[in-house]
């Protein structure tokens, strides 16, 4: 398995990858992942075994602490020179959950952002994941505002 910077002609595999991966009131659209690929993409990576991408990390690069709903749309607040990574989505393919592609991406991300000069990570995820980032360093800051696809999501902040 290799990990590299997402491409622009990756646009169909991941949005079916996100498609599997989140129910459709959660899963970025198409146009959304235009976007990303286009104004972040040293903020997205792949993981690719056998040239079939089999999961994704993402997120913006802001001055907030917390990911509010608004930094999924365009001009939301994204910052190239911000202090943040944020996380908008780590997913993996349902065949190859539970041997290392998440952490492998999560790991890469964290180092590029400690490259870039970001001092925090953060990200929402529901409660059933709160555990697994606590094992990268998050912390659980409680209940977010965001109401993303009409979810409850909880606030992780974690020190580079």
């Amino acid at each position: 398995m290799i990990i590299r910077r997402v491409e622009p002609n990756d646009l169909d595999d991941i949005t079916k990858l996100e498609s599997i991966c989140f129910p459709e009131a959660e899963a970025a659209t198409r146009e959304s992942f235009e976007y990303r690929i286009a104004t972040f993409p040293d903020s997205f990576y792949v993981a690719v075994e056998e040239g079939e991408i089999i999961g994704i990390v993402n997120g913006c690069v802001t001055d907030s602490l917390v990911i509010s709903d608004e930094l999924f749309e365009p001009e939301g607040g994204h910052n190239p020179k911000g202090k943040s990574q944020a996380i908008f989505g780590l997913l993996v393919d349902p065949r190859y959950r539970k041997s290392g592609v998440a952490a492998k991406l999560m790991n890469h991300l964290m180092d590029a952002a400690r490259q870039a000069g970001r001092e925090k990570m953060i990200l929402t995820c529901k409660e059933y994941l709160i555990k697994y980032y606590e094992g990268f360093g998050y912390v659980n800051c409680g209940v977010s505002k965001s109401t993303h696809g009409g979810a409850v999501w909880y606030d992780m902040v974690a020190d580079l």
